[in-house]
């Protein structure tokens, strides 16, 4: 068996590199608009377990006639929002986009710095006061900031979702326009880096004031129960309860739950309704832009951020996940449709992924037997510290921990005298002894190592020095701050980094599923191929040949 391993392996690299030539020697027309779907903290048994119940227009539609990568993983830590976003769409790692964490600690500034945090701008729109916004903080290029360049600034790229970092930062530095909600006012706004004021087909839909309607509606199951049979029941305990609300159960009225449950309009990130208000916005889109309709190709990306704030607040065996993904089959439907009708059916390419997977409830995994725990950070950094002081002498020793990573107080290790490495490797030490943690690395061990698997590799894949600490720790598979309620995600476990990619468009293609093992970095390549682009700047992703050239989906199945 481990032989016939060994060469199935061999034979899948040599397929690869023989069809590669084939696939880069087509001159293949590019289509005219690219569409980026995300979909936040989606996992890739979402597609597999609720096949039978969408629609044949939607996720169905996508793998019927598109190419399935099942085999999809992110290559670094930690998986959470920002810095999934910057990798699809700049097709490399924190440790070169720089986006460490949705936000991290600055030495410098000594305070916390979000991740599209931007002194230099103002927020465009009717929104509520904030700071401003903008993809600076990326030190790469997108796909999209090289296509503009691609095609002498003629092709559009546009970028929208619930949340700012997952439009400013898939939108990159030179996109038209990047859009995101606020839950302040119900307002979908953008910043003075992309545009100086909102354009009038935004301003328009604001006033529609399309969140006000959906924020009146009640959530109820869409389907009879034989659709929700891979679920648990409505009535558990592994869910978080709105206020105004006794059980975590359907149906959820709205118009009562919103007033309890600020800001005014967060209802339509932890609802359904969400995908609904940003499908409209993108179908506005197509009717008031010119994306698709020229000789350039244009880049439309969207991600949807309700499946997200659903999974934390029910998780991924919840009826009301359940619910929210059938809705959002029927969205992708539309968004579908409505490319055909505008764009052409064969003028357009879409991908759709997700920033990152999930774990079980932890509470649910408890009481199953699995293995979980939970470990007090406080507690933790008081031990850390206190052993610190018993070491290196009496001091405040850590000027911060987080994202499970520790900065030391450098000042006062110079003062002091002491060497860096050594505090670092000290710390370390004391923290591989505590329960639940797996994995301890200082940062000069990670600059150093030449990792290429394990948490290690992954841990050093999300070092951008600037922004990193001096020592990173992973807590045990299923271990979290507590056994609670709600999905968890930032790990460097196969829960939070296996995620769904499905290709969809004219020479992909259609009806396959690729086993073979690839990152999320990959993609960015794999579209600038498809739009004859250039590589984002620091692209460390490879095409993906299944993608581009049948002759290079090797070791796939036909689906029935």
């Amino acid at each position: 068996m481990k032989f016939f391993s060994i060469n199935r392996t061999l034979l899948l690299s040599t397929g690869l590199l023989l069809s590669a030539p084939l696939a880069f020697a087509q001159n293949r027309p590019a289509p005219k608009l690219l569409v980026g779907i995300m979909v936040d903290q989606m996992r890739p048994d979402y597609l597999t377990r609720f096949a039978n119940d969408f629609g044949p227009d939607g996720f169905n539609r996508l793998r019927r006639e598109g190419l399935e990568c099942r085999n999809t993983h992110y290559n670094y830590i930690p998986t959470v929002t920002g810095p999934g976003h910057s990798s699809v769409y700049t097709g490399t790692t924190p440790r070169y986009h720089g986006i460490v964490g949705n936000s991290w600690y600055s030495r410098q500034l000594r305070r916390d710095v979000y991740c599209t945090d931007d002194t230099t701008v103002t927020l465009v729109g009717p929104a509520t006061k904030g700071m401003g916004v903008s993809a600076r903080n990326q030190v790469s290029t997108t796909l999209g900031d090289e296509l503009k360049m691609t095609y002498g600034g003629r092709s559009r790229v546009l970028a929208m979702s619930l949340k700012d970092r997952a439009s400013a930062l898939p939108a990159g530095h030179m996109a038209d326009g990047a859009f995101w909600f606020d839950t302040g006012t119900g307002n979908f706004i953008s910043s003075t880096f992309y545009m100086p004021t909102l354009p009038a087909w935004v301003q328009s839909f604001n006033a529609q004031k399309k969140a006000d309607a959906y924020r009146s509606q009640t959530w109820t199951p869409l389907r009879g129960p034989e659709a929700y049979r891979n679920s648990l029941p409505d009535s558990n305990r592994y869910e978080r309860i709105f206020k105004g609300k006794t059980a975590a159960t359907f149906p959820y009225d709205l118009s009562k739950l919103a007033p309890q449950n600020p800001p005014p309009y967060e209802c339509m990130y932890t609802s359904p309704f969400g995908n609904n208000l940003l499908t409209d916005l993108a179908l506005t889109a197509l009717q008031n832009t010119d994306l698709g309709r020229d000789d350039v190709p244009d880049l439309l990306a969207i991600s949807y951020s309700s499946p997200d704030a659903v999974g934390h607040t029910f998780g991924p065996l919840s009826k009301e996940e359940n619910d929210l993904y059938l809705r959002l089959d029927l969205e992708l439907a539309r968004l579908l449709q409505a490319l055909d009708k505008t764009v052409g059916k064969g003028n357009y390419a879409v991908f759709l992924t997700a920033d990152h997977g999930a774990s079980e409830v932890t509470r649910y995994l408890a009481d199953h037997q699995a293995p979980v725990g939970a470990f007090s950070q406080a507690d933790l950094n008081k031990a850390a510290n206190a052993y610190l002081a018993a070491q290196l002498g009496p001091g405040q020793w850590i000027e911060a921990e987080r994202n499970h990573m520790y900065y030391l107080n450098r000042p006062l290790l110079a003062q002091r005298k002491l060497d860096l490495a050594h505090a670092q490797a000290v710390l370390a030490e004391f923290l591989r002894d505590q329960p639940g943690i797996a994995q301890v690395n200082t940062t000069t061990q990670l600059l150093n190592g030449g990792y290429t698997t394990g948490l290690e590799a992954r841990l050093q894949m999300g070092l951008y020095y600037p922004r990193f600490g001096d020592v990173r720790f992973e807590l045990l598979p299923g271990w979290t701050g507590d056994i609670g309620v709600g999905a968890s995600h930032g790990t460097g476990y196969a829960y939070d980094t296996h995620v769904p990619l499905l290709w969809w468009g004219p020479g992909i293609p259609a009806g396959v599923v690729s086993y073979a093992p690839h990152t999320i970095t990959d993609i960015a390549p794999t579209a600038a191929m498809l739009l004859n682009s250039k590589l984002p700047s620091a692209c460390t992703g490879q095409p993906i040949v299944e993608v581009l050239s049948p002759q290079g989906a090797v070791m796939q199945l036909k689906k029935k």
